[in-house]
Formats: structure tokens, C-alpha cells, sequence
């Protein structure tokens, strides 16, 4: 038995296996077809993947593809984990464990501050994982569309809008990326793959035409009849209403739902007051490799989008070693300052003053929905929770 990271020699055999391993959850063309950016004709398949192999036989295997969050200036290393596989009679023999550990040891030298990838809860909290961010969904029943996004759109706006199809390697596909780019934060993404990228989990990018001339795009997603708006962005938000009414009249006159990500509090304004029901949830699961790095840079994109109040707060956890540390995080004039200390290092009256957190409770608190129904002395008001949220299209 041996472990290898794999190099674009291998692709045929990874997607023969990974394929094999996920059987019929696959839809037709398998990953290829799934995640075209990663397993499509056209993807090199090189250097993202850790396999262990018997005789020369992949037995399992799992992607790690580089994944980054963009706030300004500021970028935060990670990687998404996914296509864990493991061949049916190799299972039990701690193979998943191996590889998963490996990742861990690879990110540390490597400088990944995260990992993030979805799957079975306790599965994968052995290794850090835990379900983390904010997510909402709004759904939008045909009531609503009759109502409510008739009436916001008395001017008429939405017959000017139309829908098509967005072409790999257009001018439209750039101008997409372009919007996306002028998020306050995003995902990093490449300019020349943008349309590909969004085609992940079967979804249709669709560009937005006002007038004929490019307004925006969506990312559309159709599952057992069931429509929903994984992205949406564009260059003028007045026209959201008109978008939202155009959409449901030309491809989803029996409903649809929108994922938004809690911190589009205009986007969120409008839909509360026309939609059907929404959904407060969980998302992704995170392990977080470099605590400091994390919350350093979530903080700073919390200020930038909201305002961060001046205040400070110091809390212990205990780290992948076994060993606690202390963080001090400071908001003062507009500065953001987070310092880690060990015992020694923090001295007695700081170490004892600060609040004691399980791992797993704090990356809960800092990046779900428990600070909305469990308020806990100690973090500033208004610091929580951090602005964690990955696009579906971003989700390997």
C-alpha cells in the first residue's frame, strides 16, 4: 500500500474509479459532467488529487481542489475536499482516515488556513469538521409571483428582461466575471473557466439582458422539477424585482427558491416581504487549520460590509495537538488586531479571565446560526456571526 498525489496521468483512472464507487448517485457522465472545471474533457486533473493505491491499483482516493476567499486585498487560503472514495472491499480499513490526515499534514506545510467539504456530519467531525455558515433559502411559491413580484414591478421593468444561455470564452462570460469580482467578498475563481465553473452540480449560468445589453447573470439549478437561483448578481440591483418577475414567468411559472447567503440583507429585505416561507440553515463543513488567520480575515470583511464596534474579546480552546491556546481579538478606530497566546505566554490572570470553548462549539458559534438563538456573554455585540458563506458552485 502506498499514498501518491497524482499527476494529469492519472485522470482517466480516477474518474473510472470515482465513478464506479458513487455508481447510480452519479447523473449520466458521471463527474465529468458533474464538475466540469475539475473532471471535464478539458481539465488537466493535475496534482489535486491524493490516491492510495495496492499493486498499483487506486483502493481509494479523495480531491483536494485549492478554494479561496477574496475581501479587498485580503485572501484566505483554502482547499475543498471532495469525491471521497473508497473501493467497496477495501472499506474498514482506516484508508479514508489515512488520506484525510494526510490532507491535514499537507495543508500545514502548504499554509491552508481551511478545508471544507460536505457530507455525513459525525463522519467527519473526528477530523475537525463542523457544520458551519449561514445559509438562506428563500421559496417563492406561484402565489407569490402573482402577488407580490407583480406588484413590485408596476413599472413594467420585467418585459425588458430576458435570459439566455451564457457561452463559454464570450464577452458576456467576461463581463460576469467582472461583476462576481466586484463583490466586497467572494470566492476566487478563474476568468477564462467562469462559465464552466458555474455549470458545477448540472446548473445553467444564464446571462440577464435588459434592453438587449447585459445586466447580470444567474446560476440555475432544475432538480425533480424543482427550480432554484443558486447565484444571482447584477449591475444594477434596482432591477431585482423585475429579474425575480421575468424569471418566474419565462422558466419557472410553478415556483422557485433563491440560496442567499444572510449577509445580502438587500436582496433579503425584498424576498422576506414576498416570498412563501424561507429557511435559516447550516452549511458546509469547515476545518479550520489556522484559527488566527480565520478570524483575522472574517473579521475585517465583517467590517467592511456592516461596521465592526470597538471592543475586545479573549477565549481559550483547545487546538489539534492537545494543547489550549488563548485569542485576543481587538476592533479599536477601525484597527483589527487578533493575537494568539500559549499559557506561559498570556499569564495567569488573562489565561483564567478568558472564556474556555470546545473547538467545535466555538466554530459553531463564531459562523452558524446559534449567535440568532444563543446569545453567550463575552463576544462583542454585532461582531457575530462572520460573513462564511460558499457559493454551491464553489462546493466540490
Amino acid at each position: 500500500m502506498e499514498v501518491i498525489r497524482a499527476d494529469a496521468g492519472w485522470k482517466k483512472e480516477i474518474l473510472r474509479f470515482a465513478d464506479g464507487v458513487f455508481g447510480t448517485d452519479l447523473p449520466p457522465g458521471g463527474f465529468a459532467q458533474l464538475i466540469p472545471e475539475v473532471y471535464g474533457p478539458d481539465a488537466p486533473c493535475d496534482g489535486n488529487h491524493w490516491l492510495i493505491l495496492e499493486e498499483g491499483r487506486i483502493r481509494a482516493l479523495l480531491l483536494m481542489e485549492p478554494m479561496s476567499f477574496v475581501c479587498g486585498d485580503d485572501v484566505l487560503k483554502g482547499i475543498g475536499v471532495g469525491t471521497v472514495s473508497v473501493a467497496e472491499d477495501a472499506r474498514g480499513r482506516g484508508y479514508m482516515q489515512l488520506l484525510l490526515k494526510t490532507v491535514r499534514e499537507w495543508m500545514k506545510k502548504e499554509g491552508y488556513a481551511f478545508a471544507v467539504l460536505s457530507g455525513q456530519r459525525q463522519r467527519y467531525a473526528y477530523w475537525g469538521y463542523e457544520p458551519m455558515e449561514t445559509c438562506l433559502t428563500m421559496q417563492l411559491e406561484p402565489g407569490n409571483g402573482k402577488h407580490g413580484l407583480t406588484r413590485a414591478c408596476a413599472d413594467g421593468q420585467d418585459g425588458r428582461i430576458s435570459f439566455s444561455e451564457m457561452p463559454e470564452g464570450s464577452e458576456e462570460e467576461a463581463y460576469a466575471f467582472r461583476l462576481f469580482e466586484s463583490l466586497p467578498i467572494h470566492t476566487q475563481r478563474k476568468k477564462q473557466t467562469f462559465a464552466c465553473h458555474l455549470k458545477a452540480g448540472l446548473c445553467v449560468p444564464l446571462v440577464i439582458r435588459r434592453d438587449g445589453a447585459f445586466a447580470g447573470y444567474l446560476c440555475e439549478s432544475v432538480r425533480d422539477a424543482e427550480h432554484r437561483i443558486t447565484e444571482l448578481e447584477l449591475i444594477d440591483m434596482q432591477l431585482y424585482p423585475a429579474v425575480l418577475k421575468a424569471y418566474w414567468e419565462m422558466r419557472a411559472p410553478g415556483g422557485f427558491s433563491v440560496e442567499l447567503a444572510w449577509y445580502r440583507t438587500r436582496e433579503f429585505d425584498f424576498l422576506e416581504r414576498v416570498c412563501g416561507r424561507y429557511l435559516l440553515r447550516q452549511g458546509h463543513q469547515y476545518y479550520m487549520a489556522d484559527l488566527q488567520k480565520v478570524l483575522c480575515f472574517f473579521l475585517r470583511a465583517k467590517k467592511r460590509i456592516f461596521g465592526l464596534p470597538d471592543g475586545e474579546w479573549s477565549f481559550r480552546v483547545r487546538e489539534e495537538d492537545g494543547m489550549e491556546a488563548l485569542f485576543f481579538c481587538l476592533v479599536k478606530e477601525g484597527g483589527i488586531q487578533v493575537r494568539r497566546f500559549g499559557k506561559k505566554e498570556a499569564g495567569a490572570a488573562r489565561w483564567e479571565a478568558a472564556e474556555a470553548w470546545e473547538k467545535g462549539d466555538l466554530a459553531r458559534y463564531l459562523f452558524s446560526p446559534s449567535p440568532f438563538v444563543r446569545p453567550k456573554s463575552g463576544a462583542v455585540p454585532g461582531w457575530l456571526p462572520l460573513p462564511l458563506y460558499l457559493p454551491e458552485a464553489d462546493a466540490v
